[in-house]
């Protein structure tokens, strides 16, 4: 087949249906959990940073899009990017062209490390992104409940205090609990210096009601730990509904002490008092004894992403 691509910048307009295509094809292939739905492509363009017109290539072969690349800049120097390509046009340099895309707009726009992430079962993507010199640093994914715990009772210790953010409702204390608590865990976002109209509206509570966001308080009044959630938050790709439970921060120094399990109890009580649903458990960072914690509660591995980092010079 003729090696003759041509790449471009994405025009949602005209490109999100085919898009959806493309990557539903690549999906059905590659079954990495993504989400190819056109409703997700939507909401995708309400994203900090998505540009499309500056930060999203497709490529195109014989009037079909075989490519996409997206760059998507973060906080503190870092840029996460995502190229995908179609089966059929793989091993062609299609998505080595795609990644040197990503890694100019990252370097246009001052991003010091890049994260990307590869299915630990998906060689080819793992063998492509080593080849191109990033280095695995960590690991995210999603367990699925499989089987219900016979007491969702938290406990916590004595003088410990549980709250949803609507009755502390202080942006400074919500970016606090994101940087303290995810410090360290790769594939969450820190920001040591957010602009002012991060700290009168945090960029969290468009994807968070203020009611699902609980805030751990310790004895003293300091923030502890958080966990978010997001009833019918998760669409599978067998198009079920599922709540979405995104895995609880912990601060570092108490990291290793199990307080994952009660923090993932109260949202789990949280989920249950608005429906009974499957419920699907997103990390991002967490080691293994954080993952034990979770099968002990009743979650199963559904996908495990390698988080791979390159540093730009």
């Amino acid at each position: 087949m003729e090696n003759s691509f041509t790449i471009r910048h994405y025009v949602p307009e005209r490109d999100l249906a085919e898009l959806s295509r493309l990557l539903t094809e690549i999906e059905s292939v590659d079954r990495d959990g993504e989400d190819t739905s056109e409703e997700y492509l939507r909401a995708s363009l309400a994203w900090p940073n998505y540009h499309p017109d500056q930060a999203v290539w497709v490529a195109e072969s014989h009037g079909k899009l075989v490519g996409y690349g997206v760059a998507l800049e973060q906080p503190s120097q870092r840029c996460t990017i995502y190229v995908v390509v179609h089966p059929a046009h793989r091993r062609r340099g299609l998505g080595s062209q795609l990644l040197e895309l990503t890694l100019n707009r990252a370097g246009e726009v001052g991003a010091k490390n890049i994260l990307v992430y590869a299915n630990e079962r998906n060689e080819a993507s793992n063998l492509f992104l080593r080849h191109h010199a990033f280095q695995p640093v960590g690991s995210s994914g999603a367990l699925k409940l499989v089987a219900e715990p016979e007491n969702l009772t938290a406990e916590f210790p004595e003088g410990f205090t549980l709250k949803r953010y609507s009755e502390v409702n202080d942006p400074l204390v919500l970016l606090q609990a994101l940087n303290k608590c995810y410090l360290g865990m790769w594939g969450h976002q820190h920001n040591d210096n957010p602009s002012e109209e991060e700290r009168k509206s945090p960029r969290f509570l468009h994807y968070y009601d203020a009611n699902d966001i609980l805030l751990l308080f310790d004895e003293k009044g300091s923030i502890f730990g958080i966990c978010s959630l997001k009833p019918q938050g998760k669409q599978e790709g067998n198009g079920q509904i599922s709540d979405l439970l995104d895995g609880p921060g912990i601060i570092q120094e108490f990291r290793e002490q199990g307080y994952q399990r009660p923090m993932v109890l109260a949202g789990m009580e949280h989920l249950r008092k608005k429906g009974t649903r499957p419920i699907t458990l997103e990390f991002w960072g967490d080691n293994e004894n954080a993952l034990d914690i979770y099968r002990s509660l009743g979650f199963e591995m559904v996908n495990r992403f390698i988080a791979y980092n390159k540093e730009l010079p």
